[in-house]
């Protein structure tokens, strides 16, 4: 990994979450909740990707401190990560091999994503991208008031496997 490549994903994964955060905490604080969106690659490690699972374990470990910050300031900010795993949508057409501006050129999606799925997910199959934002809506509702400095991870098995 060149250097410039691993400064833009840091930018991109840490920068991005503390600006999100800092930003956000005065509506977190006045809701009541608030999430970060990470990745099993913040817990899970993989081949060739190890910029991403680092700046992605970041995330993971950033929430966590600020879920404690926040709840030492007893401002009502609750604050929880959100780790999925293969889902159906655009980002694995890149990562599946498919042409960067997303187009197919060739391949079948839906096959070569199930082929992936059917090998690296336990359950078998990928998730639907509503299966994803169910689990953030729950984490912004009243029904996790409870919920802080946790991960919910959305991943069919695969960060256990």
């Amino acid at each position: 990994m060149a250097f410039a490549d691993w400064k833009r994903q840091v930018a991109v994964n840490l920068d991005g979450v503390f600006l999100g955060a800092k930003h956000s905490l005065p509506l977190m604080r006045a809701g009541g909740g608030g999430s970060n969106v990470s990745s099993i690659a913040g817990i899970k490690a993989s081949p060739n990707v190890s910029g991403y699972c680092a700046t992605e374990g970041g995330v993971r470990l950033f929430t966590k401190s600020v879920a404690l910050e926040c709840a030492a300031a007893k401002d009502g900010a609750r604050v929880n990560s959100l780790h999925p795993g293969i889902a159906e949508t655009a980002i694995w057409d890149t990562l599946i091999g498919t042409v960067e501006d997303g187009s197919n050129a060739g391949r079948e999606r839906g096959p070569t994503l199930d082929k992936l799925t059917e090998r690296a997910v336990p359950l078998g199959y990928k998730a639907a991208p509503e299966g994803i934002a169910n689990g953030i809506l729950w984490l912004a509702s009243d029904e996790s008031r409870y919920v802080t400095g946790t991960e919910l991870v959305i991943d069919g098995g695969r960060s256990i496997s």
